[in-house]
């Protein structure tokens, strides 16, 4: 995408700090970090959302993700290691990487920072358990 600011990342139109590249992935450091060595994985190619992904290609993403916290465990040594997928603001898949210490602001991210919310679990079980999903699909379609 031309206004893609990952795509452009990704292409070399505009700089960034590597910390992992291969043929599908790309992880940098986060220019605006909520935690030192707060990472992102990006794939290669536009993709928006994870679930449009293939199987294959979302295994490898997963397997770069867990590289990445690996590293930054070993680097930052913190008491865990985060992950969050994003897409949303920037339409371009993102997965956040960052080091997270018992009791800081990371804690509980992102439900610390929300006000809580009254919702009828048993209803929102039954909502999901109803929208089926052939798991052995890969084009992330649904099926019923």
């Amino acid at each position: 995408m031309d206004d893609c600011i990952i795509c452009k990342i990704v292409s070399g139109e505009v700089p960034s700090r590597k910390v992992y590249e291969d043929e599908s992935f790309l992880s940098i450091l986060d220019v605006d970090p909520c935690a030192e060595g707060h990472c992102l994985v990006v794939p290669n190619e536009h993709v928006t959302r994870f679930y449009e992904m293939d199987d294959d290609k979302l295994a490898h993403l997963f397997r770069v993700v867990k590289s990445i916290a690996r590293k930054s465990k070993k680097a930052f040594i913190p008491g865990f290691v985060c992950v969050f997928i994003r897409g949303g603001r920037i339409s371009h898949l993102h997965v956040a990487v960052f080091p997270s210490m018992r009791g800081d602001p990371l804690s509980g991210f992102p439900q610390s920072s929300f006000e809580k919310i009254d919702v009828d679990l048993d209803k929102g079980a039954a909502r999901l358990s109803a929208a089926s999903v052939d798991c052995s699909e890969s084009s992330g379609k649904t099926r019923r």
